[in-house]
């Protein structure tokens, strides 16, 4: 019975190792300065780098301010990848920080994130003005 429980752990153990081996481009996206209340949006890419089909389950924004738009259960094999375009209402003044986790098979959870500053739009213009007649 120690036997089996240890060739379970260990294949879960290399079969997750396995599954793992992506590059995730903007996994941790810089917006900036961003004006209050006008929506942005980035995308992020799932590279896969290893040698078995993975299938992209879900994206969950981590708050009601953000929506990840994606194809649901979509496969991806060796060499290939998905977009996930991630869009943010702009709902913030000052400084945030946004979450969205990224469910693959195999219960692989990857957290990406952006943050920026909101600011109003009389503001971003001072602000570029002002750095444009120095």
């Amino acid at each position: 019975m120690m036997r089996l429980l240890l060739i379970t752990s260990f294949l879960m153990v290399f079969v997750g190792l396995k599954a793992q081996k992506i590059t995730i481009k903007n996994e941790k996206y810089e917006m900036g300065k961003i004006i209050y209340g006008k929506p942005v949006e980035y995308t992020v890419e799932i590279i896969n780098n290893g040698s078995d089909t993975l299938t992209l389950e879900t994206a969950r924004a981590g708050c009601g301010c953000t929506t990840p738009n994606f194809i649901p259960n979509q496969k991806f094999g060796p060499g290939q990848s998905v977009k996930i375009l991630i869009q943010f209402n702009s709902s913030v003044l000052g400084n945030f920080t946004r979450f969205t986790d990224i469910v693959l098979n195999g219960g692989i959870v990857k957290q990406v994130s952006f943050s920026g500053e909101g600011v109003q739009e009389k503001q971003l213009t001072k602000l570029s003005n002002h750095s444009i007649n120095q």
